[in-house]
């Protein structure tokens, strides 16, 4: 039981940290800048655009974690 347990820890700090290394890249890659879109620019739009890559790269680690 225990193992479950840490094997569970283990693949959602692997999960998390890759679903962040996932939107620095599309940061870096689309030349954005996250900071200014979001909290200078109040852009509604671009934050419910990152929540669903978001949520879809998390989507995609967690298959591929689970299986």
């Amino acid at each position: 039981m225990l193992n479950d347990v840490l094997s569970t820890l283990l693949y959602s700090v692997i999960g998390i940290v890759l679903l962040l290394l996932t939107i620095l890249l599309v940061n870096k890659l689309f030349r954005l800048n996250l900071h200014h879109e979001l909290v200078e620019e109040h852009n509604v739009a671009f934050g419910i655009l990152l929540a669903g890559v978001a949520v879809a790269i998390g989507i995609i680690i967690a298959g591929v974690i689970g299986s």
